[in-house]
């Protein structure tokens, strides 16, 4: 069964707009990460034994789910320190050295979409006993329009080659560059939820994931544009936008002319 998780990513948005201005102990920080980081063990233990998935908070690891690795990895977990957020624009270079490399990003977008905040933060790979065979830094870089929804972007060293299963929904060349364009549906589901006939159907497709977690039921698309640059990979982002596929295309066209 093709599994992702979305609670975690639901508590993680609502916390960053309930506590942005709150301050805690360290030894409180302490606690909640640890509980954050069992459960987190939990989840991932019981959701990838079947086959090769990718579970995490952060968004973008729902729109890898149908990539095969080479080596022994079967799933990538992450997440996200609400206390190390990047809320200004000018802290980005202190982000870069973090990520332990120079990439390209935008403040704003032709189109409106402007920074908002951002992260860098570790992605571990597990193999199927849950031992971490690597970890590396992960970019999170989110924008923000009016009532739009929110498009993100995550940057990151590719340690492991991979494959995408899936037929691409539209490419384009930039400067040598190839722009992949894909969407995704995801159905969010309760964790007693039992799968219909249809469900199991549409779980052979290679662009449609059963995600347990969720309160209620819910059908969202996932709409991605992806490439590789000076070794880096990167992977725009969002659920549900208005954007056509043109439109994502030129936001990543704007990424690559950064600098």
């Amino acid at each position: 069964m093709k599994t992702t998780l979305k609670l975690e990513q639901k508590i993680e948005t609502a916390l960053q707009e309930e506590c942005r201005n709150i301050g805690v102990s360290e030894e409180l920080k302490q606690k909640i990460d640890r509980a954050i980081e069992q459960k987190q063990e939990e989840k991932t233990m019981k959701h990838f034994s079947t086959k090769k998935v990718v579970i995490g908070v952060a968004a973008a690891c729902l729109l890898v789910s149908s990539m095969a690795f080479a080596g022994k990895t079967v799933a990538l977990r992450s997440g996200t320190n609400l206390m190390d957020m990047y809320t200004s624009y000018d802290q980005m270079r202190e982000a870069e050295e973090k990520l332990g490399s120079d990439v390209n990003y935008v403040e704003k977008f032709a189109n409106g979409y402007y920074f908002e905040r951002a992260s860098v933060d570790p992605t571990e790979a597990v193999d199927e006993a849950g031992n971490v065979l690597y970890s590396y830094q992960d970019m999170m870089i989110h924008y923000i329009k009016g009532g739009a929804p929110s498009i993100s972007l995550s940057i990151c060293k590719p340690v492991e080659e991979f494959e995408n299963t899936k037929t691409p929904n539209a490419t384009r060349d930039c400067d040598g560059i190839t722009l992949r364009y894909d969407v995704y549906t995801y159905k969010f589901v309760p964790v007693d939820y039992e799968l219909t006939e249809e469900d199991m159907e549409n779980e052979k497709r290679d662009d449609y994931y059963i995600s347990y977690g969720s309160s209620e039921v819910e059908i969202q698309q996932a709409h991605n544009v992806t490439w590789e640059m000076d070794g880096m990979h990167y992977n725009l982002f969002g659920f549900d936008v208005e954007l056509t596929p043109d439109e994502m295309m030129d936001m990543a066209e704007e990424i690559i002319h950064a600098k």
